[in-house]
């Protein structure tokens, strides 16, 4: 199994605009073959920073994850509000 946790951090004033595209593009991800749990937390005392929690049966299942087309479209789309580079990092179960 899988984790993927990654920090994802709005440009100022742009978190509202960012949850939304998560938001639309989320359950999406939950319908990939070998997705068992995608997560998307918002900071309480900062807004502008959300928390993806994933997990994933396999490198396989994580592999598709990354070339699915919406992932390609929400990366896109999320392009023009985030603010630097994204934290990700990636466990496997013990």
């Amino acid at each position: 199994m899988i984790v993927v946790t990654a920090f994802v951090k709005a440009k100022e004033g742009n978190g509202d605009e960012l949850e939304r595209i998560i938001k639309t593009y989320a359950p999406k991800f939950l319908e990939d073959e070998g997705c068992l749990e995608y997560r998307v937390h918002r900071r309480l005392d900062d807004a502008n920073v959300f928390f993806f929690y994933e997990k994933y049966e396999s490198d396989e299942a994580l592999k598709n994850h990354s070339a699915s087309p919406h992932f390609k479209e929400m990366g896109a789309a999320m392009r023009a509000y985030v603010d630097g580079r994204p934290e990700i990092n990636m466990y496997r179960e013990v």
